[in-house]
């Protein structure tokens, strides 16, 4: 009987052997199922590669842009140098007018000796422009200021010799307004009765001296000014005082080079 069932249970073995192994077979099948499943996730992986993209776009342009920035930085200062220079550039003009140039003038009123005292003002007119080059530097009807700096009236003392005085001029006053600075003057003594009109002597450096000659004071001044002095008064001067008419016109050394500014 024994030996009756072993075929049985062989073959009841083999069919539990083939279920399991059909079972085992099954169940792992879905596994590969799964796996086939799961599989195309890792193809998808690359997508994450755009921000690789996008990270490298942005580094690239921000080397390049700092460096403009510097370059114009770097010019600016170069632009504005020259913006200093431009109001530097002369909106005027410096005109020299040089020593012994004649100031051709003339007075409003008389002067004299007789009244006229020291420290007194004294404007005079420029009756002819005074011109340097192209440029007019002291204009016709400029009025030329001045002070008398000495007087001896002849009706104080002075009886013998005449009278005389001196003038100073320091400034002329364009019709403008513009003033220039000048130094110029010239001395007047009493008309003789010879034909010589004279008694005018350019110089008012010689001012205190050529007066004292004039009126036979010894005041020192060298030999030119006593030649001149013997020149201005030839004639017969006693008595009379030294006069400037309105129609005299007196022609004035400047003694020193004068400095006008224009507009360019």
């Amino acid at each position: 009987m024994t030996n009756r069932f072993t075929p049985v249970a062989l073959v009841v073995a083999c069919v539990m052997f083939l279920v399991v192994v059909g079972c085992s077979g099954q169940s792992s099948q879905p596994p590969a199922d799964q796996t086939a499943q799961q599989a195309p996730p890792p193809a998808e992986q690359p997508a994450p590669e755009p921000p690789q993209e996008q990270a490298a776009a942005p580094v690239a342009p921000p080397p390049a842009a700092p460096a403009p920035s510097r370059s114009h930085a770097s010019s600016i200062p170069e632009e504005r140098q020259p913006a200093p220079a431009a109001p530097a550039v002369p909106t005027t003009v410096t005109v020299t007018v040089p020593s012994g140039t004649q100031l051709a003038l003339a007075f409003p009123a008389e002067l004299t000796s007789a009244t006229a005292q020291v420290g007194d003002a004294v404007v005079a007119t420029l009756k002819q422009s005074v011109v340097v080059g192209d440029r007019v530097a002291f204009p016709e009807g400029s009025q030329v200021r001045g002070t008398v700096t000495d007087v001896k009236p002849a009706s104080k003392g002075f009886k013998e010799t005449g009278g005389a005085l001196s003038l100073q001029f320091t400034s002329v006053v364009a019709p403008n307004g513009h003033k220039s600075t000048i130094s110029a003057g010239f001395s007047k003594v009493a008309e003789g009765s010879a034909a010589k009109k004279g008694g005018i002597i350019g110089g008012s450096a010689v001012g205190g001296a050529l007066l004292g000659k004039a009126l036979g004071k010894s005041t020192g001044g060298g030999a030119a000014v006593g030649a001149a002095i013997g020149t201005a008064v030839a004639g017969t001067t006693k008595g009379r005082e030294a006069r400037i008419k309105p129609d005299d016109l007196l022609q004035v050394p400047l003694e020193q080079n004068a400095k006008v500014v224009l507009p360019r």
